[in-house]
């Protein structure tokens, strides 16, 4: 508000108009036709005018001293409203560059917990497969091992196998030779063929056993020519009946339970 303002000066105004009018009025109702010196003004009007006018101007300096001091007030109200908003409005932008670096930081942080989380699901997942390519090929070395050890084992029973098979031979080959032998030599002991009988001829007979030497059957397959030769052959061997046959089943039915042996008079060759 202005210092100026009719408002607030009004009455000192008027005060002031009133009397300068009231002079007026005196000097006009007192002006004299003729020239004539002017009575004095009394001194107490003057001191009174002059006493009114200065509390006017005394109370005008007031006013514009409050009011200077007010508008300064209200300056630095405005400026401190300003440094405040100012202040706020830094806060706020300190605050809202945190809350993003925060963010940021939250952000890069959820990034390498995720990073970390990946590389660890993958050094586990490589190191699983590690795990299992290792773990298989030990499997399949065992399984290579065990194949040839297998192999090898049916290599040596093969091996054992067929030596021991060389041997059963060879002991039967010996045993079906020396039962052989000995069953020749007891029909050989029951043997009486006709006198005058040619060396040369000779007799084939078929021979049917038992395991305890018994002859079931014998028969002529390849007759001499000379039936009473022939006959003495069957007789023979039916009284030497039971044969000595070899105490292994395995050799006996290979070789002898269906024995054919050929018979040639004494001194002949056999």
């Amino acid at each position: 508000m202005s210092w100026l303002d009719p408002q607030r000066y009004s009455l000192p105004v008027v005060i002031s108009v009133a009397l300068h009018g009231l002079i007026l009025l005196l000097f006009l109702f007192e002006w004299p036709t003729e020239h004539r010196v002017p009575e004095p003004v009394p001194q107490h009007v003057i001191a009174n005018v002059i006493q009114t006018e200065n509390k006017a101007v005394k109370k005008r300096e007031e006013q514009a001293a409050k009011e200077k001091k007010r508008q300064e007030q209200a300056a630095r109200r405005a400026e401190e409203r300003k440094k405040q908003i100012a202040a706020q409005k830094r806060r706020e932008k300190e605050k809202a560059l945190k809350e993003k670096q925060q963010a940021e930081q939250r952000a890069k942080q959820k990034a390498a917990e995720k990073a970390a989380r990946e590389k660890a699901q993958k050094e586990k997942a490589e190191r699983l497969a590690k795990q299992r390519a290792e773990q298989e090929q030990q499997l399949l070395e065992q399984l290579a091992q065990e194949q040839a050890e297998a192999e090898q084992r049916a290599q040596e029973e093969a091996r054992k196998a067929a030596e021991e098979a060389a041997r059963q031979a060879e002991l039967a080959e010996a045993m079906t030779a020396d039962a052989t032998t000995a069953i020749r030599n007891k029909v050989q002991s029951q043997w009486q063929y006709p006198p005058a009988v040619n060396p040369e001829l000779e007799v084939e007979v078929h021979i049917t056993l038992v395991p305890t030497g018994q002859v079931i059957d014998v028969r002529i397959t390849k007759g001499s020519g000379n039936a009473a030769l022939d006959r003495s052959v069957q007789q023979a061997v039916r009284k030497a009946s039971p044969l000595p046959v070899p105490k292994d089943p395995r050799v006996f039915e290979q070789s002898f339970r269906k024995l054919t042996m050929k018979f040639r008079p004494e001194n002949a060759t056999w």
